[in-house]
Order: C-alpha cells, then structure tokens, then sequence
C-alpha cells in the first residue's frame, strides 16, 4: 500500500502496480486500486479492509500520525518511510522501493523490477547531466494556481530545483524550502528563465508579471509535481524544452 503520489507513481514505473492494495485519492497510475484516504486523513476501516502487509509512506516533518503508527503495530503491518524532499531522495527511492517490494514478488517479477530500478536511476541521471548553454543562466520554478492568487516556488533545496541545478543552471531564489510569492515578489525576482508549471486557463504565460528580457515557458507535466521514480521521463521532457531555450539565439 502507498500513502504518498510519489512512491504510487514509483511503484507504477517499476512495473510493481500489481502490489498496491491501496492508495491515497491523489496518486495517479492505479486507478482501480482502492482509495484508503491521505496519511493525515486516514480512513481506518478502507485500510484495514485493505490490510496490507508493507505500507510506504512519506513522513511529514511533525512526524507519522499516532493513529496510524499504533493501527500499524496491532495489525503487523511494516511501515516504510520514504523520504522525497530532494532529488537524491528521489534517485535513492526507486532502489529502496524496489527492494522494499522484492520480498513479496515471484523471481521473475523481482528481476523484472530490478531492471527497471537501473534504468530509471540511469534515466534521471541522463535527465539531469550538465546541459550546454544553462550556465549562468537563471531560472525560477513556479507553480499557478488561482488568477491573481500567490504562486508557489521552488526554493534551492528542492528536489525539483536541485534537478536544475544539476543541469547547470543558476537559482533565481536563493532561498530554502518552497516559497510563496506574490506579483510584487515575482517582479522583484531577475530570472532569465521562468518555468510556469500547472494549468490555469488558455493563457500560456498565466498572468505571470515579466518582462522582455526572460523567458517564460508554460510546462504541463503533473508527475513533476509528485517527486520520486515518476519524475524521469517529465524531467527528460523539460530538459529538452530548457536545450531549446539556452540554445536559441
């Protein structure tokens, strides 16, 4: 069972959806699988209806809720703590979900997934190698939400904004930990290249305050927004529209 989107989707890309017994309402890819609530809205009887031997879960900063720890231990449940704050814990996840699951899959399967883990890892290291042109570029990650609402950004701690890091480009916030901005902020912020991720109406620049001088380029890729092995082939979709950017004249 999964109660993070990120290990749902992990699951998903090591061929291992078979697994899931449950889910939460916000983890794509396994659609038949029941829904069991989120890791702080846990509804008890679908879980225990559930009954799962193994449960993945992503612990917040406060901590696994009580409630769930202890339904956990009476039922002999294993818990399994999965950390994705950065992008090395998403590299690290697809190994340690793959050998988390392996206990309970035939051989085959087993190997199976074990070839997809290497290639995943090997897919977010082609996704995230240095790409000519980004240096000294710099590049701020945003999310729309609402019309004139704040956005949310990507601080330099992110597993998204380390993934651009990696590829050479600069951050245009210097700050940690994922920041919401408001239209006098975003003016304030000098970025050569803004990515706008997420849908908001027909408007490819969503209302963003720019200027001439950058580029702002509207990325509609969800599994960015849910890190860990599902991340791959989206990083690798961004990274080819970001070559064409830095590349341009």
């Amino acid at each position: 069972m999964s109660l993070s989107p990120g290990v749902t989707a992990t699951l998903v890309e090591l061929g291992a959806k078979d697994l899931l017994v449950g889910r939460t309402p916000w983890c794509s890819g396994a659609p038949h699988t029941p829904a069991v609530g989120t890791l702080l809205d846990i509804d008890a009887e679908a879980l225990v209806r559930a009954n799962p031997t193994l449960l993945f879960v992503q612990p917040p900063v406060q901590g696994l809720p009580a409630a769930l720890v202890d339904l956990a231990q009476m039922k002999g449940w294993t818990v399994f703590p999965v950390q994705l704050a950065t992008f090395d814990d998403c590299r690290r996840a697809v190994r340690d979900v793959a050998s988390a699951c392996a206990p309970f899959c035939e051989e085959g399967q087993r190997t199976e997934m074990h070839v997809h883990a290497g290639r995943l890892c090997a897919a977010l290291d082609e996704a995230t190698k240095p790409l000519g042109g980004a240096s000294g570029k710099r590049l701020l990650a945003v999310l729309c939400g609402q019309e004139d609402a704040d956005v949310l950004a990507f601080g330099i701690d992110s597993y998204l904004m380390e993934a651009l890091q990696s590829m050479g480009f600069d951050p245009a916030l210097e700050r940690m930990g994922y920041q919401s901005l408001g239209r006098e902020d975003l003016l304030r912020i000098k970025a050569d290249i803004v990515i706008l991720l997420g849908r908001r109406g027909d408007d490819d620049r969503c209302g963003f305050p720019t200027d001439d001088t950058q580029r702002v380029l509207r990325v509609d890729e969800p599994a960015l927004l849910q890190p860990g092995g599902g991340i791959a082939a989206s990083l690798g979709r961004l990274r080819s529209l970001l070559a064409t950017e830095v590349q341009a004249p």
